[in-house]
Order: structure tokens, then C-alpha cells, then sequence
């Protein structure tokens, strides 16, 4: 009985996946943006943090990364499938733009 309840709220979880990646991305980028902490403590960023402009960038991350991911994931589908081969200079090229991406988006 509780085994077959588990297995249908993973499987509500996993049909929701990207929404949820999403959603657990936008809160941790927004999170870890509320605060940071000094010699006297933490100090919080209430009034910076819910500026529109401020909630529009946490979103575009979020939004970017889920892409991002759903874009490797769907080039490993076809990779795995031989219909379309990457050759290791792509993978390294593409990796090489997401640290960049992470580099700009850190300064």
C-alpha cells in the first residue's frame, strides 16, 4: 500500500520535473541574494531582494539554466541513440561557454 502511494507521487514528481528544477532554481538563486554576512553577522537584503528588477534577473537565471539543462539533456538523448554524434571538442567547447556564462554572471 505505501509503496504504491510512493510510487504514484514520484511519478507526479518526475511528470513535473523541469517545472520544479525551475522553481527550486529561482528560490536558491534568490536566497542565496537575500543575505550576506559580515564581521557583525548576517545582513539581509529585504528591500534590494524584492525590487522588480532584482525578481526579473532571479528569473532569467533560473529560466537560463533550465533551458540549458534541456538542451544537454536532449543532445545526450540523441548522442545516446546514435542519431547524431558530438564530437568531444563540442562537449568541451560547451562547457567551456558555461563557465564563462558562470564567470559573468559572478562579476
Amino acid at each position: 500500500m505505501a509503496n504504491n502511494v510512493i510510487t504514484k507521487t514520484l511519478k507526479v514528481i518526475y511528470q513535473y520535473k523541469i517545472l520544479l528544477m525551475f522553481f527550486v532554481l529561482w528560490a536558491h538563486v534568490s536566497l542565496l541574494n537575500l543575505f550576506f554576512v559580515n564581521y557583525r553577522g548576517p545582513v539581509f537584503l529585504w528591500q534590494e531582494n524584492s525590487e522588480l528588477l532584482t525578481i526579473q534577473v532571479h528569473f532569467f537565471i533560473a529560466l537560463l539554466t533550465t533551458f540549458f539543462y534541456l538542451t544537454v539533456s536532449k543532445l545526450r538523448q540523441l548522442k545516446g541513440t546514435k542519431k547524431f554524434i558530438i564530437a568531444d571538442k563540442t562537449w568541451l567547447l560547451l562547457s567551456l561557454v558555461l563557465v564563462l556564462s558562470i564567470g559573468f554572471l559572478l562579476l
